[in-house]
């Protein structure tokens, strides 16, 4: 089988931004997927009778690439993406609920308003606030030594409520690492993205469709009406490098092994994947050093079926001091009445629990944000072990560039050094930037 194509491995969404980005240059790819669906960690999967989500996925204006590209395949972002301006209302046993709201005003205005206006915040934490903003322009959000994010919040003195009812929230959802490990660093950038440029970065962009028809199955018709040619279920075994350039691929396909010719390929899988792909050649040694030095952490959501009348105050709900963080009303999202979705970031003790015990637990918690407490008819827990890496201190120095030591040879994935977390964002401007190699 001959094949004069880029061939990525890997059709998550780093990949297959990676691919669409080709096509979009006119250049033919081969894209490789071992699953039956492409998707990766953001993809549909089935509940009950209806279409969910392998883990609830919450975009930000400030995601531009992700933006761009969507429209790129066709997408009507307006109808696929509910935008709703920044409103945070977290609930909390301890403290008054904190309600954060921005109004139409230029960032970063806005976000000074909206702190300095915060229901559930006293004048001093209020003021705490807005100097802790002020002290990340100083620095210009970025330190020449790298510390913890928890370390941020003592340097700059924030309150014990703004960091357990909106600092941390926002720490968790956005890296998914807790405060004590988190790269100061990667907060600082997500948080100038977010509040510093244009107000409606800041707006939160929630998903109206399941996730696979938010990108993926878009991206796919794309790929193929360019050209290009999408495998699922189907391995690529090992990569030929001779002289130092990439010659060749043996990919299993139904089940035979096929020989590919080419000289450009962008591994896009998995970091924890990528090691058998890799390991026979000692010139890339040093990306499996770094990746080696990776911990992960998982994302638990738990979905919660109730009567269809059932239904939040608003879309969006945190929780804080709960084992529940963000509650979500799909009802109100996707047109799926009494459907609540609850997201759980990082390890802790949800992760021993049976998925009976850890539903009971999160529909107690999230009763109190109804008026009166609703059965509860059907659950369905989704655990992604590995869900992202954990994003530490110093992480940025061990995140693998997308261009490698062999001719021909690149990588993508929100783990390469985007200088973001693990995001969908991530993994696109990964993706994107190794296209721009070729």
């Amino acid at each position: 089988m001959t094949n004069k194509s880029v061939v990525i491995i890997g059709a998550g969404w780093a990949g297959l931004a990676a691919a669409v980005k080709l096509s979009e240059q006119g250049i033919k790819v081969s894209l490789f997927e071992s699953a039956k669906q492409a998707g990766g960690r953001a993809r549909a999967v089935r509940f009950n009778d209806l279409t969910a989500d392998n883990g609830q996925h919450l975009l930000i204006g400030a995601y531009t690439e992700c933006l761009h590209l969507m429209k790129t395949v066709g997408i009507d972002t307006s109808t696929s993406l509910q935008r709703l301006p920044l409103l945070l209302t977290v609930f909390d046993k301890k403290y008054s609920t904190l309600i954060l709201k921005a109004p139409a005003l230029p960032a970063p205005l806005h976000l000074l308003y909206a702190l300095f206006t915060a229901k559930g915040l006293k004048l001093k934490d209020r003021l705490t606030a807005i100097n802790f903003g002020l002290y990340l322009k100083k620095n210009n959000y970025q330190f020449e030594q790298d510390i913890s994010v928890a370390q941020l919040f003592k340097k700059t003195k924030q309150t014990d409520v703004l960091v357990r009812q909106l600092w941390e929230p926002l720490c968790l959802s956005t890296m998914n690492t807790p405060i004590k490990d988190a790269s100061a660093n990667v907060f600082m950038r997500v948080f100038k993205d977010a509040f510093t440029y244009k107000r409606k970065d800041a707006d939160l962009l929630v998903p109206m469709v399941d996730l696979s028809n938010l990108f993926p199955n878009a991206a796919i018709k794309y790929i193929e009406d360019h050209g290009g040619k999408v495998y699922l279920k189907s391995r690529i075994e090992n990569i030929e490098i001779t002289n130092n350039q990439v010659t060749s691929l043996t990919a299993k396909i139904d089940n035979s092994l096929e020989v590919i010719k080419t000289s450009n390929v962008i591994i896009s899988t998995a970091p924890q994947n990528i090691n058998k792909l890799i390991s026979n050649h000692t010139r890339l040694n040093n990306i499996n050093n770094k990746i080696e030095q990776f911990n992960y952490e998982p994302i638990v959501t738990v979905y919660l079926q109730y009567s269809k009348e059932t239904q939040l105050s608003q879309a969006m709900i945190g929780l804080s001091n709960t084992l529940s963080q963000w509650v979500f009303d799909r009802g109100a999202l996707c047109n799926q009445p009494g459907l609540i979705s609850v997201v759980i970031s990082c390890n802790g003790p949800h992760m021993d629990m049976d998925d009976d015990t850890l539903s009971q637990t999160v529909h107690n918690e999230i009763s109190a944000l109804f008026t009166s407490k609703p059965t509860l008819i059907n659950s369905f827990v989704i655990r992604e072990k590995r869900a992202t890496f954990a994003c530490t201190v110093n992480i940025n120095d061990n995140r693998p560039q997308n261009k490698t030591d062999i001719n021909g040879l690149y990588i993508a994935g929100d783990y390469t050094n985007t200088h973001y977390p693990a995001t969908l964002e991530g993994a696109v401007r990964s993706g994107s930037a190794a296209a721009n190699l070729i």
